[in-house]
């Protein structure tokens, strides 16, 4: 879901200097304004803005037609203005910051529980040709997103499925908080229709929110939080970090590598039993694959996969390091269910 860039930018920092970027105001919320301050090594990043409103704080540390912003943080809401954060990544080299606001979400939106709201913002999606075993469907390219999103803190569980749907398809039962699987692409998005039709009778959606699968590129850039490594850990996955199996632990310069004692449960665990990302999602990496909303196509010409398949993302209990990446894309037809694969939700602003 390429994204044309939001026009909500205001304010580009760097160390001593700074460029304004003139645009005209969001949905009639102020300018958000930064300065950045150096003390002892350490650098803090200042936001003025509405009280209230969502802010975003990205970082770069070159300025050109291809930046790769990262993310700083989420301000989710600001709670008081002006309001300081420590980049504790900063360096020697000079980094650019630039803040931007979200749009609002309206009063009447209440999300079902454990929703996190993902700002919009701008990331590489793909892997590096020097990941090792990435496949050659994985080409970075710059993405762009313009409007945030709540996304499921973790996979559907089997809890929330059968509350809603009135059955439970899946194989690892025993316990209701692990995540639903053997669950096509077509039962997922038939939990989403009627989870939405549930919350717009109850009062707590107005017309145009919808529950939904994550667009793929929603998907890698929720799970990647600002990170540019293999795992939103970092540039390994070793055994007992996330529920996949340990026996074949990955290194993004070496590749898969052989571990006899790693960790090897053979089923799902109860969601969130790993730790979380920055934006505090659970089980982006292993567990169950998860399902998106997209065909599988080619990045660069869009062109469809033959038969027409369904992406999930994720990796799950029974793969391996490598099939665990963030940028790792596996397909099937929307009919198809397995053990592995289940689905989490995104609420969001429909698309016009």
């Amino acid at each position: 879901m390429n994204i044309r860039c939001s026009n909500s930018l205001r304010l580009l920092f760097a160390f001593g200097a700074a460029l304004w970027l003139v645009a005209p105001p969001v949905l009639a919320q102020s300018r958000p304004v930064l300065s950045v301050q150096v003390s002892n090594g350490t650098v803090r990043v200042r936001i003025t803005g509405d009280v209230g409103s969502d802010h975003t704080i990205q970082y770069c540390t070159g300025l050109s037609r291809t930046n790769n912003w990262q993310l700083l943080t989420n301000l989710t809401p600001l709670l008081s203005s002006p309001f300081s954060v420590v980049d504790a990544g900063a360096t020697t080299v000079p980094r650019f910051y630039r803040a931007f606001a979200q749009q609002t979400v309206p009063p009447n939106v209440v999300p079902v529980t454990n929703m996190v709201w993902i700002s919009p913002g701008i990331f590489v999606m793909g892997s590096p040709t020097s990941e090792a075993e990435r496949n050659t469907n994985e080409v970075q390219h710059t993405v762009t997103l313009t409007k945030g999103f709540f996304m499921g803190k973790y996979p559907v569980p089997q809890g929330d499925y059968v509350a809603l749907i009135g059955s439970n398809p899946s194989q690892f039962t025993g316990d209701l908080s692990r995540p639903v699987e053997q669950v096509s692409w077509n039962d997922a998005t038939d939990y989403c229709a009627k989870l939405t039709q549930q919350e717009l009778v109850a009062g707590r959606l107005p017309t145009g929110w919808v529950y939904r699968l994550p667009a793929e590129s929603e998907w890698e850039y929720a799970c990647r939080a600002g990170t540019t490594t293999a795992f939103h850990y970092g540039s390994a996955l070793r055994s007992g970090m996330a529920n996949f199996d340990g026996r074949y632990e990955y290194d993004a310069s070496s590749g898969e590598a052989n571990n006899p004692s790693g960790i090897h449960l053979e089923r799902t665990t109860t969601v969130g039993s790993y730790a979380p990302n920055s934006w505090g999602l659970y089980d982006m990496h292993g567990n169950v694959y998860q399902w998106c909303q997209d065909w599988h196509a080619d990045y660069l010409t869009g062109i469809l996969t033959q038969p027409p398949t369904r992406i999930y993302r994720g990796g799950a209990w029974d793969m391996g390091g490598s099939l665990c990446r963030s940028a790792q894309r596996l397909s099937d037809i929307p009919p198809m269910t397995f053990n592995d694969v289940g689905f989490r939700v995104v609420l969001a602003a429909a698309q016009p």
